[in-house]
């Protein structure tokens, strides 16, 4: 199930009122635009949606008003899903699923609706509690199918923020006094060591091998990769606890380097490309495939790391294994991309119109006779005529 168009809008009739128009997605795709214009509000609208039809704790509905329309599939008239979601002050105001003509699932702010059983082969009625989401409530194998596809779409997304540390200051541990037997929750970005050991354990070598192959592409040549307990020097105090709970660390072996180099002595650059290819190797080795987004993609990455890192998570999403979503206001970034892939954030009063090869494609086109760079869109008549205005492009 591939996402194919979002449309989203927070605080609805009031004066922060901000919605998102034109978000077409395909295979791969980059978002660009200056700063200010809702790059990063773009992935967290899509992250949250599908934290709530995943059931992660870690997002649940606030007290803000947020609508949602999630079209998947679209290419297929017959059977094209589209997901409606409202909420408002941390309740469900209106849920709605739709495949083709058929309505699967129709509720209200009561938490009351009707929704298919498959089984059954009719419309039943259910109510729900209104701070839930029922996609994710009601899933059932037998009477509920169409469920499962939304639960396993939201579950296997990823949202990586480029820009931080995506899990350099965090240690694993391992404790031999009790057997740690929770979940590791592959959404979040910081797990990487974590990712790393379930990795290893079911995928073997050729997850090591995939790794290094990456890495190799990238311009980081590293001969091994694995975990140990960190260099660190404890106070007494503190040996009795280190001496019950065993702290783990990444480390790489650098081709031309005699001593492995710790997680914490990793650049932070190198490390955020590191942790970003073991996660993404894991979830498609593990066959689950889903939508990566990726916000500030090439942070802290000199010109050609950024611009190899960009040709391995292209390659990875033109199997059609994955789709990449990523976001740039890099000139680097944006001139390793092609344009067929962009995005182009309009910034107006309270909206993010996007504009893209489908919904704008003579100016796109028009471009590509120039023979500019394609950062020169943003300088050129082609951007200010075509989508936005002089003052907003030099905010």
């Amino acid at each position: 199930m591939k996402l194919d168009l979002v449309e989203y809008c927070q605080d609805k009739g009031l004066q922060s009122e901000w919605s998102l128009n034109g978000c077409q997605l395909g295979n791969v795709n980059l978002i660009v635009g200056k700063n200010a214009t809702g790059k990063s509000k773009i992935l967290r609208a899509i992250n949250l949606i599908s934290g709530l039809l995943s059931g992660d704790a870690s997002l649940k509905p606030d007290r803000m008003s947020r609508e949602w329309k999630l079209t998947f599939d679209s290419h297929d008239a017959d059977n094209n899903k589209v997901y409606i979601l409202i909420v408002d002050q941390g309740q469900v105001v209106k849920e709605n699923f739709t495949i083709g003509s058929k309505n699967y699932l129709d509720r209200n702010e009561s938490g009351v609706g009707v929704i298919w059983a498959e089984k059954l082969q009719a419309s039943i009625d259910f109510q729900t509690p209104t701070d839930e989401v029922a996609a994710f409530q009601r899933r059932d194998s037998i009477q509920h199918p169409v469920f499962d596809e939304i639960y396993n779409w939201a579950s296997s997304l990823n949202y990586y923020q480029f820009g931080t540390d995506l899990g350099r200051r965090k240690l694993a541990v391992n404790s031999p006094i009790r057997k740690i037997t929770k979940n590791i929750n592959l959404r979040d970005g910081d797990n990487v060591i974590e990712v790393f050991k379930l990795g290893k354990s079911q995928l073997h070598q050729s997850f090591i091998e995939a790794i290094k192959l990456d890495m190799s592409l990238i311009g980081y040549n590293i001969s091994d990769i694995g975990i140990k307990t960190p260099s660190l020097l404890f106070s007494d105090e503190e040996d009795e606890v280190f001496d019950k709970v065993q702290l783990k660390c990444l480390y790489v072996q650098e081709s031309d380097l005699k001593e492995k180099t710790e997680q914490g002595l990793i650049s932070q650059g190198m490390f955020r490309a590191l942790s970003l290819i073991i996660q993404i190797n894991y979830s498609l080795l593990a066959k689950k495939p889903s939508c990566i987004l990726i916000d500030d993609i090439g942070e802290g990455l000199d010109f050609e790391r950024a611009s190899a890192m960009i040709d391995v998570l292209i390659s990875k999403a033109q199997t059609g294994l994955v789709q990449l979503v990523m976001t740039t206001n890099d000139r680097f970034i944006m001139n390793g991309v092609p344009l067929e892939y962009w995005s182009v954030i309009e910034r107006k009063p309270g909206l993010a119109k996007l504009h893209n090869i489908d919904n704008s494609k003579q100016i796109f086109e028009d471009f590509k006779f120039t023979g500019l760079n394609n950062f020169d869109f943003f300088a050129t008549q082609f951007y200010v005529e075509g989508f936005g205005n002089k003052e907003q492009i030099d905010q």
